[in-house]
């Protein structure tokens, strides 16, 4: 973990504009510059002072001085813009802009810190992390040791989903997958669903593992048995399904749920007629043979908002009062029944 940054003084400002420690003080306490023993000139001296010292070394500092610049950065630690991403960030970076744009400040979109093995550094030599405020971090994974940083550094920040990387108190906002996963294998079990396959990435994220623990627990409470399946099995999930007698195939994803039917097509499979289908992530824009899929609405720019209202409130609160702030915000994703799961009778079993 990197070492926490040295805190500038309040004497190091005053010797390098050239005043007294006690014009200093009065300065820093005196945002609004209400306090007329200051004459403009001095004033400025020491914000410039501060600015000079405070720029990199401490950023609450620097806040604290009334020198923030009204920039929020916005980093992903994986290509955000390309077309498969684009379907979760799109939303996102939308809501983000919006929620930007109420508040009156700019954002930040760092882009000069390369992919590398699938994944971005914050800390790169490139990223100018400190011309911001404050940032939020988006990203399947992160990377723990930069994340710790962040936290040491006090540097107000706020990531987009649930974070176990570190046991550092990391500031999120996230999408609770666990409710939802529930209520839709429910629902399928009372159309009368009782053997299913769920078809997954194999990915070991907060999110994955929210899905994979809440469909392990229905199976190991009875309420829909589910047989894990690992998406480059898809071709054996119409034999599968005939094996464990399965009617109902849920997906990770919508974009797995699509490959899915298609398999199941193109075996002479009937969906939904013979094989039910859903998937545990965002489904709008995804259709199956005309039909809506089943699955979850996210709400991504509420998310969003969530995410700039949690960093702005960070970024106006000294970081020694951030321990009593709530800093973990979960929204829930609605289920969204669709056409793709329909009752199983005594015809269609």
């Amino acid at each position: 973990m990197a070492s926490r940054p040295r805190r500038v003084t309040q004497r190091e400002i005053a010797e390098l504009a050239g005043v007294s420690q006690t014009t200093v003080s009065v300065v820093l306490n005196d945002r609004d510059g209400s306090n007329v023993r200051v004459p403009e000139a001095t004033r400025a001296r020491v914000k410039e002072a501060m600015e000079q010292l405070a720029y990199v070394a401490d950023p609450a500092a620097r806040r604290l001085a009334g020198l923030d610049n009204q920039i929020i950065g916005v980093f992903t630690y994986e290509a955000a813009l390309s077309p498969e991403s684009m379907d979760f960030y799109g939303p996102l970076l939308n809501g983000i802009e919006r929620a930007a744009e109420q508040i009156g400040w700019d954002l930040l979109f760092f882009t000069s810190s390369p992919v590398e093995n699938g994944t971005r550094s914050l800390f790169h030599r490139k990223t100018r992390l400190r011309l911001t405020d404050g940032c939020v971090l988006l990203g399947q994974q992160m990377v723990a040791s930069e994340l710790e940083r962040l936290v040491a550094e006090q540097f107000p920040f706020v990531a987009i989903g649930r974070r176990d990387e570190t046991a550092a108190p990391v500031p999120y906002v996230a999408i609770d997958y666990t409710t939802p996963t529930a209520a839709l294998i429910d629902q399928a079990a009372a159309i009368g669903h009782e053997q299913a396959l769920y078809v997954h990435r194999g990915r070991d994220t907060p999110t994955a593992r929210d899905r994979r623990d809440a469909v392990e627990a229905a199976s190991a409470q009875g309420r829909l048995a589910f047989l894990l399946v690992g998406e480059e099995r898809i071709a054996d999930l119409p034999r599968l399904a005939r094996a464990t007698g399965a009617t109902l195939i849920i997906a990770e994803d919508a974009f797995l749920a699509e490959d899915v039917a298609h398999a199941l097509f193109g075996a002479g499979v009937a969906v939904p007629e013979e094989i039910s289908v859903a998937a545990l992530g965002e489904v709008r824009g995804h259709r199956v043979e005309g039909r809506t899929l089943a699955g979850f609405h996210v709400p991504r720019q509420r998310l969003a908002a969530e995410a700039l209202d949690l960093l702005q409130l960070l970024i106006s609160t000294d970081p020694q009062e951030w321990d009593g702030l709530e800093k973990e915000r979960l929204l829930v994703a609605e289920v969204e029944p669709g056409d793709t799961i329909v009752a199983r009778t005594e015809s269609t079993s």
